[in-house]
């Protein structure tokens, strides 16, 4: 293939790497990139003028999402978009949503303009991660019109700075996120390219997941109210110790999930603040936060029913109150099988095993498909390993999958129109 200027196999590994080094933690401890931070400016104009050097149009919108465009024969039709994140959770990898980033600009690369017949465009979809606001896949629920400016307008970061002071802070304009909206016809199609964040592509030694699910969270906020007393001086059957009823809490939390888990649900408690924290103070509050996730509507409502039973009972029948609050709860998708079947024969032809899967976490794939046909492309990531400095995936298995987007991007390019108008 006829390159626009110079973006190599070399150059896409090298880039990634360049990208690590956009963290407010020294990369010995993992990349800390979090949503409109200083790094995360940077990177994103590193990106930019990477894009812009290779000859691409390049665009950000009014709350930073990049759109970068590879021209077709014709624009008028609805373009073929490719595309991930570059924000990171707290101390994390190299790869969850930079090799989506990367790939696809190597993916646009390989083509001189007016090659295909329809545009590539490449997404650069801020705040994915939830790390900053406990909100997740922002730029691209914006881009969908998944928005809920209220609710929004009440979520602080830790230091207590609103998203959208946050967005405007970075230079972008928050009272145009309602503008932002994709128009209906600018794309027929969005491929992702992602690291899969867990064992199944390694321990069955393939080489690519072909993703026709994906899992959605249902999230709460649990506060526990007990009494902080002296450890020493309160006898065990006096103490309200909001600790021991949250503790009760998680472990009913794992048991529901594993009583759904041939269903694929899966139930965590993952972050959990103890007031006031003391070693010879009794808890007087617990705050932790629930995330419940599958492919299953009907399952994950059996676990949040089983917690919110669980809570009724608690509190019903101690002298501890326990507010119980739902933060999210999203719809598991189901991805386009035209698109799903286009990526699986190109692994044929190219003699690439594969696998069709679910994803068990969240991706910006899951909004657009609410929105246009769309399919994700999983490669391995070492013993699972994700959200962690340990996250890796070699070059040759990067390399694989860059491919298979660079051709399933073209495949898509050159359908007529209204080909994928059938969304499964």
């Amino acid at each position: 293939m006829s390159t626009l200027c110079h973006f190599s196999a070399d150059q896409l590994l090298s880039t990634i790497a360049q990208l690590a080094r956009f963290s407010d933690t020294p990369l010995h401890e993992g990349v800390t990139r979090f949503a409109y931070s200083e790094n995360d400016e940077l990177a994103h104009r590193y990106i930019i003028d990477l894009a812009t050097q290779q000859g691409l149009d390049c665009r950000q919108d009014a709350v930073g999402n990049v759109f970068i465009t590879l021209k077709g024969q014709d624009s008028s039709l609805p373009a073929i978009a490719t595309g991930s994140h570059l924000d990171t959770v707290p101390n994390g990898g190299q790869y969850d949503g930079i090799l989506g980033v990367v790939a696809g600009l190597y993916a646009l690369c390989q083509f001189k303009p007016k090659t295909l017949k329809r545009d590539l465009t490449l997404i650069i979809f801020r705040c994915e991660e939830s790390s900053r606001f406990g909100l997740s896949c922002v730029g691209s629920k914006i881009l969908t019109g998944h928005t809920d400016p209220e609710k929004w307008h009440t979520i602080t970061d830790s230091s207590g700075k609103t998203l959208y002071q946050v967005i405007d802070e970075a230079g972008y304009q928050s009272q145009q996120l309602t503008h932002c909206v994709l128009p209906q016809n600018a794309f027929a199609a969005f491929v992702e390219l992602h690291i899969e964040q867990g064992r199944c592509l390694e321990n069955a030694n393939v080489q690519i997941g072909v993703v026709n699910g994906i899992a959605a969270p249902t999230r709460f906020q649990v506060d526990v109210y007990g009494q902080a007393d002296h450890s020493g001086a309160t006898p065990m059957d006096q103490r309200q110790d909001a600790l021991v009823t949250a503790a009760h809490l998680i472990t009913t939390i794992n048991q529901l999930a594993n009583q759904e888990a041939h269903l694929g649900t899966v139930g965590t408690v993952g972050k959990l603040n103890v007031y006031p924290n003391a070693m010879n103070v009794i808890p007087g509050h617990v705050r932790f936060y629930v995330d419940i996730r599958g492919i299953d509507e009907a399952s994950i409502a059996r676990v949040a029913q089983g917690l919110t039973q669980t809570v009724n009972d608690l509190d019903q029948a101690a002298a501890i109150r326990i507010s119980l609050s739902q933060l999210a709860q999203e719809k598991p998708v189901r991805l386009n099988q035209t698109v799903c079947h286009i990526i699986s024969k190109l692994c044929d032809k190219h003699t690439i095993t594969y696998q069709p899967m679910l994803s068990g976490a969240g991706h910006d794939a899951m909004y657009m498909a609410t929105r246009l046909p769309t399919a994700m492309i999983f490669i391995p990531s070492k013993a699972g390993i994700s959200h962690h400095k340990e996250e890796y995936s070699s070059s040759e298995q990067i390399l694989v999958g860059a491919d298979l987007l660079t051709q399933t991007l073209a495949e898509l390019a050159n359908f007529k129109e209204n080909v994928l108008d059938d969304s499964n």
